[in-house]
């Protein structure tokens, strides 16, 4: 017998919708398990090291249809969408996924 015990409930994977503005598209996004965001980040020698995992996870998530979507938008010098907007998306999510009750 162990001095503790801990209990590990089951990760909740239900989608998560969001919107972009300046586009009419929904994505949707299935949250990956967060380790496989954070633990490239313990040993990230760089922010940018730390930012690749973070946009990995978001990739992680997302259909092909929506990273395609949502790569377009980068890439379009038109389009204000930038790098910003898309750290505030991850952080939403991790916010959201983090605060979800585990059955």
């Amino acid at each position: 017998m162990t001095d503790l015990s801990f209990k590990v409930g089951k990760r909740n994977t239900d989608p998560i919708t969001f919107d972009l503005e300046g586009r009419d598209h929904t994505y949707t996004f299935v949250p990956p398990k967060q380790a496989v965001m954070v633990l490239p980040m313990l040993d990230a020698d760089s922010e940018l090291v730390a930012a690749k995992a973070a946009f990995e996870w978001l990739d992680l998530g997302m259909s092909e249809e929506d990273r395609e979507h949502l790569l377009a938008r980068l890439k379009d010098a038109q389009d204000d969408l930038d790098f910003p907007h898309v750290e505030e998306v991850v952080t939403a999510l991790v916010e959201r996924t983090s605060a979800r009750p585990t059955t």
